[in-house]
């Protein structure tokens, strides 16, 4: 993979993220909504790693992976799954 194609990949999750963030702080209940998002994202994580055993298909657990599965939710976790899969 060249290095321009990863650049554009690291700003597109970068831009992702912070469209999830401003969201959250344009809401009323910031801290319930990141939560929730956080709850739902490492819930996806777990389950994309269980069912992995089956499919063959598994995420590294990580900082990485768990940051973006805690900000980007359910989302966040498919766009993991479709770098893993292209990368």
């Amino acid at each position: 993979m060249t290095i321009q194609l990863q650049i554009v990949l690291y700003v597109l999750v970068g831009a992702a993220a912070l469209a999830v963030l401003l969201m959250m702080l344009r809401s009323k209940r910031l801290l319930r909504n990141f939560l929730l998002t956080a709850a739902s994202g490492i819930a996806a994580l777990y389950a994309v790693n269980v069912v992995g055993l089956l499919t063959g298909t598994r995420l590294s657990i990580n900082f990485l992976t768990l940051g973006v599965s805690a900000i980007g939710g359910a989302p966040g976790v498919v766009g993991l799954l479709l770098m893993d899969t292209l990368l």
